[in-house]
């Protein structure tokens, strides 16, 4: 109903499908079109395996690359870092880096494992909810984003290594 109802999202523009939409703000993992009809509520959404956040929903249309959506996340995050903490200043700055590389089309197929693997050195086992492994949750908010891009998308990052971009 948020999405569609005409008094509240009023849908999607010019008739396009949903590809994914993220519940509670970027922090949040990502959600499929499987789950618009789970209530907005704190219990189901969480099991689930997202949150509600922030209380911002983003949603993605078919036209949407979430390639590049994950990258534009971690620049985020990697702008938001205050530097204090090692697995967020400098796992941030890796996550931003790789996400660079594979959304300009300069990616190897190595780095779409090598991104996750930057994700797991700050929050460990990649888990929902994550690993708290610093001060703040900015650091262990990081992963949520690229690891549900990547589970949900991988094609999309594979299309990026061979064809050397986005073809959308």
């Amino acid at each position: 109903d948020l999405i569609y109802d005409p008094s509240l999202g009023g849908g999607i523009l010019d008739g396009k499908q949903i590809k994914a939409f993220i519940p509670g703000g970027v922090s949040a993992p990502w959600f499929g079109p499987g789950e618009l009809d789970l209530g907005l509520d704190q219990d189901a959404v969480a099991k689930a395996g997202s949150m509600l956040g922030s209380g911002s929903v983003v949603v993605m249309d078919e036209t949407t690359c979430a390639v590049r959506a994950a990258w534009r996340i971690s620049q985020f995050f990697h702008r938001e870092s205050c530097g204090q903490c090692t697995p967020c200043r400098e796992g941030s700055g890796w996550i931003e880096k790789i996400m660079r590389r594979l959304e300009q089309g300069l990616g190897r197929e190595e780095d779409v494992e090598l991104v996750l693997d930057a994700c797991d050195n700050i929050s460990p086992g990649l888990d929902w909810p994550p690993k708290q492994t610093t001060i703040c949750v900015l650091g262990p908010s990081i992963p949520s984003a690229i690891v549900s891009a990547v589970k949900m998308f991988r094609d999309e990052f594979l299309v990026h290594v061979k064809e050397g971009g986005c073809p959308m």
